[in-house]
């Protein structure tokens, strides 16, 4: 079971600056997949040109700098983080684009704004961070317009499985990681919403990486904060550097399973 207090610390420790997030994306640029997860996501939102947009959990802007030459100038975008530093880097990244976006560090669990002020809301991997994950459903919902949508993506429970199983070994990985996250993945991701939306729809996505060398992976392995939360890693680290090194002699890569996920819910027209 979760203990919200561990949610909302390890959101903290990952997010405190820019390069744990930018070091796991770094890992799927050697994906199979031709389409980047940004670009996916953003074919769904299917824009018309004059909706209000607001990013919860908006991280480097990535989504934004991938997708910038088919953002239409008549849209008007927020994008927020819970993380100041996280935020300054999206600025830093978007701002020379002249992009119709504005920048504001915003809780999911309390934003402010008035009722029915959004067309959509948009959460990419971020609601498993959020310790009250009911609160902030509820805070979305009040932004939206009736017939508004939410747009969040999360991951597969067997997302980068082949990875776990390797740390499980040198006992950097159990299943009480999961205490570190709220319950939202594709498996259980329309049960959460469904008190909420509705015509909540589901679309996959996948991405098999093939890792040639040691670098990228213990740059990943890195960003999970393991050195924070287990006393010991620093020692173990070399011991997986070397263990991989092996798994690349003998086979000459490493494979991982990205396994996203995207709901599109809509805010009921009466609620």
């Amino acid at each position: 079971m979760k203990n919200n207090k561990s949610v909302k610390e390890y959101a903290k420790l990952q997010y405190s600056s820019h390069e744990n997030l930018t070091n796991r994306m770094n890992l799927w640029s050697y994906g199979s997949n031709p389409e980047t997860l940004p670009k996916w996501i953003f074919s769904h939102f299917k824009l018309q040109g004059k909706e209000k947009l607001l990013e919860l959990g908006c991280g480097t802007g990535q989504l934004w700098l991938e997708n910038y030459k088919k953002i239409p100038s008549t849209c008007s975008i927020v994008l927020s983080d819970f993380s100041q530093k996280m935020l300054n880097k999206a600025k830093e990244n978007l701002e020379p684009l002249n992009l119709p976006i504005n920048f504001k560090v915003i809780d999911a669990q309390k934003i402010p704004y008035g009722n029915q002020n959004f067309d959509v809301v948009i959460g990419c991997h971020m609601l498993y961070h959020i310790p009250n994950i009911d609160k902030a459903l509820v805070e979305i919902s009040r932004v939206l317009k009736p017939s508004g949508r939410f747009i969040s993506t999360t991951v597969s429970k067997n997302h980068i499985k082949e990875l776990k199983n390797f740390l499980s070994k040198f006992g950097l990985y159990s299943d009480e990681k999961l205490k570190l996250f709220s319950e939202f993945r594709n498996e259980t991701g329309n049960d959460v919403l469904k008190p909420f939306f509705e015509e909540i729809l589901f679309n996959e996505y996948l991405n098999y990486v093939k890792i040639t060398s040691v670098t990228p992976i213990i740059n990943y392995i890195d960003s999970m904060s393991l050195k924070e939360r287990y006393p010991n890693y620093q020692e173990i680290k070399p011991q997986l550097e070397n263990a991989f090194k092996k798994i690349l002699e003998k086979k000459s890569k490493f494979e991982i399973t990205g396994i996203s996920g995207m709901f599109i819910a809509k805010k009921p027209i009466r609620t």
